[in-house]
């Protein structure tokens, strides 16, 4: 079997895809080395742990997926973010830096758009489950001459 730097990417991408089960798509643009240390070190200062891929690479890749609709979505590198930190919030996730722009999460094997997600308040999976919960638990109190249109 041949094994190369291209073998090697194919088969880590693949692993990501299927071991995590939250993280980030962010579509990057072509930098030089100045730019990207800027955003690795923003990068690190948020607590991310980044993995970057090239088009054409990521889309052979996704085209022999379930996730081959998100195919269309891809013109240029592909950064997949994943992070730990539970204090991470969506608005800080926008502005990392001005160079990549969030595509959407992948969040229980589906992945959600930028507009699917814009109204949750946390990163955290769990958070968000509470909140739902808990919002539940508050609507089920409240009598039904609330809700019924006159």
């Amino acid at each position: 079997m041949d094994f190369n730097l291209k073998t090697y990417k194919h088969f880590k991408i693949k692993h990501y895809l299927r071991k995590k089960k939250f993280f980030f798509f962010y579509h990057g643009t072509f930098l030089n080395n100045e730019s990207w240390v800027k955003i690795e070190q923003t990068l690190v200062e948020h607590k991310l742990k980044y993995f970057r891929i090239f088009n054409k690479l990521m889309v052979n890749v996704l085209k022999n997926s379930i996730l081959k609709n998100v195919t269309t979505l891809i013109h240029g590198p592909i950064m997949l973010f994943n992070s730990d930190n539970t204090q991470l919030t969506f608005k800080k996730l926008n502005n990392i830096s001005p160079f990549i722009y969030l595509l959407g999460v992948r969040l229980n094997h589906k992945i959600y758009s930028k507009n699917q997600i814009k109204n949750l308040k946390k990163a955290s999976y769990v958070a968000n489950v509470s909140i739902l919960y808990n919002s539940i638990k508050i609507l089920i109190k409240m009598p039904y001459s609330k809700f019924r249109h006159k």
